[in-house]
């Protein structure tokens, strides 16, 4: 009796062995799915914050006549912007295409179309909510898309983009619509220029490699770049046809700029102590015009004096000059070096006046003199200056695109090198 209880004891628990065994196999086959899932999505990179982008998912009605602006990027006649009829761009994008010259569609990138896809009645062709962007061409090859401008960053912040993007290229319309032949038809890309230029093709614009996404919405990129000292960045989404078919779309939705990392908050440097103002050499006095035997003073014309400038050293007229020396004064006043002007006649002796001493710098801490109530105060005015970086070399500053420069030293001084 013992015996065969000790077997049926036996029997019990190898059964229970094989049931926890099948439970463990079944629980671990259910969460293979998720495992993988999880594997795959921690080899993505971490986004962290809020969307910068302004109407990211393209909801926004972009039907108004100012959406028409396109940017076009040429081989032969550069960049430049371009109303264009076929072009409707969301509110925060602005449409840019590439164009080359072609002899035939197979040779070359033409103006492509953008809509939105809100009478599209193919649910693929938007990712969510009710409006995706849509640029296409027919029978063409193109090579454009969209980008944005995104300012208020820190330099050094790292921030990174991506949308979710698919294209449909096929010779004929088949009864799906769906893309056919070569799946590298077309090519789809995100960029960064992380100094906030609008050049797609500028050399400092950070691309994704070419991925591909036929008839189905897939995450395209991200892409990652270092916020420049601008404080601003560019993203740009781009669509490359590989041949002249008869449909050409690619479709864009919901885009996403994040930051993954913390820029260098600004430090107010404080500006070096400016030098002491050393005096330059004393100003070699003007010679003294000498009366001729007849009464009359004459003025020998040194190098760099006007008619004007003499007139007002002698305290006369340029009219008494001109009317003393007629023939000997050129049109506009032309006077020449070593040239014998008369100043005054006998009974008209005209004194020229000193150049003022040069002043005295003052030492640092003690008050400036003041003058006294009887002392003329010295004809004075302004100058305003500043440095600032001229990246179009227009020497026009661009308040939004050409930051002024800090710890620049401007030295002045008069025509005699006193500073």
């Amino acid at each position: 009796m013992l015996k065969e209880r000790h077997i049926f004891g036996e029997e019990s628990m190898t059964r229970r062995r094989i049931l926890t065994t099948v439970l463990l196999m079944t629980m671990l086959l259910a969460m293979a799915p998720v495992l993988s899932h999880a594997a795959l999505s921690s080899s993505q990179p971490r986004q962290q914050g809020p969307n910068l982008l302004s109407n990211a998912g393209f909801e926004t009605d972009w039907g108004v006549e100012a959406s028409q602006r396109a940017l076009v990027v040429s081989d032969d006649a550069g960049v430049y912007e371009k109303v264009v009829r076929e072009i409707r761009t969301p509110p925060g994008w602005v449409t840019w295409f590439r164009h080359k010259p072609r002899n035939d569609p197979s040779e070359g990138w033409d103006q492509p179309e953008v809509t939105d896809t809100a009478e599209i009645t193919d649910p693929r062709r938007t990712r969510t909510g009710e409006r995706a962007m849509r640029l296409f061409t027919f029978g063409r090859r193109h090579d454009g898309g969209f980008y944005q401008t995104v300012g208020g960053l820190q330099p050094g912040q790292t921030v990174q983009f991506s949308a979710y993007g698919h294209s449909w290229s096929c010779n004929t319309m088949n009864e799906d619509a769906t893309s056919c032949g070569d799946p590298r038809a077309m090519v789809l890309k995100v960029g960064i220029d992380p100094h906030g230029g609008t050049n797609p093709l500028a050399a400092n614009v950070i691309w994704t490699d070419d991925q591909v996404s036929p008839d189905q919405y897939r995450l395209i990129g991200p892409v990652t770049a270092e916020v420049g000292s601008e404080g601003k960045v560019t993203v740009f989404l781009r669509s490359i046809a590989s041949w002249a078919v008869k449909h050409n779309d690619a479709y864009w939705d919901d885009a996403s700029l994040v930051t993954t990392s913390p820029g260098v908050p600004p430090t107010n440097t404080p500006l070096p102590e400016p030098d002491t103002p050393t005096p330059g050499p004393s100003p070699t006095p003007l010679p003294t015009a000498t009366p001729r035997p007849d009464g009359a003073t004459v003025h020998v014309v040194e190098s760099g004096e006007t008619l004007y400038g003499i007139a007002l050293r002698y305290g006369v007229s340029p009219d008494q000059i001109r009317e003393l020396n007629p023939g000997s004064i050129g049109p506009n006043d032309l006077i020449q070096t070593g040239q014998e002007l008369v100043i005054s006649v006998s009974g008209e002796a005209a004194t020229a006046t000193p150049l003022p001493e040069p002043t005295t710098a003052t030492p640092e801490g003690e008050p400036e003199a003041t003058p006294s109530p009887t002392e003329e105060p010295a004809a004075g005015a302004s100058i305003c200056v500043l440095a600032f970086h001229d990246r179009n070399g227009d020497t026009v500053r661009d308040p939004d695109a050409e930051e002024l420069l800090p710890n620049v030293k401007f030295t002045l001084a008069d025509a005699s090198g006193v500073v």
